[in-house]
């Protein structure tokens, strides 16, 4: 249904106890940033008692300006699921599932052979060999910048990965990333696209017991909250899990239609606040209700 719908507001009547957002596409707009009203809006959440959170298929090293700005403190979940971790804990990971070095090389090198422009994520950076328009660009939106080095292959031997970054930049050339992944049935591949760049395909490849529903379930107990007290925003096939598990999924306006189709709710698209349309709703409607009562 459309954030319009009068059946919007039955579900968003609901209290809230934890509120997950994707990044690209969702919080961050065409121009990789986000807007001033939904920093408002999120901070009135968080004044609200609702905990806000990351779950996105970025790296935390790329999501932490979020974390600092919007004060998206509650544990979540990064990398696609590979990466849980609470930022106000020191030693706060909750899990990590990095991929074996024997698939990285296979996968490193089957990309190779297809012409793929390619990442290699640690928890704590991420690695080129080529760095072409594509990862320049990424790299922007990511605000992090990647180090180049000789032998990626080489690299990955050296600590474990957590997750492997693939781009196409035309339509044509989608089908190189989905025959990628039929030659690895192990492991999981989440795609999402840049806003900016509709034609431009992204694939994050993870290890397959980096699983978002277990992922959802790991943060709901490390939480005390219950399904049904959670909200989750997102654009990209990656969030259809956590927009499916959450008691309230909300899909922006820019989302594609499979996504749309498992979400509860459609709001507008991130560069109309869709996010911050939302959240203002719930708030309007938490508040009513506790003039009611």
């Amino acid at each position: 249904m459309h954030i319009d719908d009068p059946s919007a507001e039955q579900l968003l009547s609901r209290p809230l106890k934890l509120a997950f957002f994707d990044i690209d596409g969702t919080l961050l707009g065409l121009d990789g940033d986000y807007s001033a009203r939904l920093a408002r809006a999120i901070s009135a959440l968080q004044k609200a008692g609702v905990k806000t959170a990351v779950a996105s298929g970025r790296p935390k090293f790329a999501a932490d300006f979020l974390i600092d700005e919007l004060g998206l403190e509650a544990a979540g979940l990064y990398c696609t699921g590979a990466h849980i971790e609470n930022p106000l804990d020191e030693e706060g990971v909750i899990a990590l599932h990095s991929l074996s070095a024997a698939l990285v090389s296979q996968l490193l090198v089957a990309a190779t052979e297809l012409g793929l422009y390619t990442e290699l994520c640690f928890r704590d950076h991420f690695y080129v060999e080529k760095w072409p328009h594509v990862g320049q660009l990424h790299s922007r939106h990511l605000r992090s910048v990647p180090t180049q080095v000789e032998s990626l292959l080489a690299l990955a031997e050296t600590a474990p990965v957590l997750k492997l970054l693939f781009a196409v930049t035309t339509i044509e050339e989608h089908e190189l990333l989905y025959r990628l992944e039929k030659q690895f049935p192990e492991t999981v591949f989440a795609y999402a696209k840049m806003a900016a760049k509709p034609d431009w395909l992204f694939v994050s490849v993870i290890s397959e017991s980096g699983c978002k529903r277990t992922g959802f379930q790991q943060l709901l107990d490390f939480h005390g909250v219950q399904a049904c007290e959670t909200i989750a925003f997102g654009d990209a096939q990656s969030d259809k899990i956590f927009l499916e598990l959450a008691g309230v999924g909300v899909a922006l306006g820019n989302a594609a239609e499979d996504v749309k189709q498992v979400a509860d709710i459609e709001t507008v698209p991130v560069w109309d606040d869709g996010v911050a349309v939302v959240l203002e709703k719930y708030l309007e409607l938490t508040a009513a209700n506790a003039l009611e009562s």
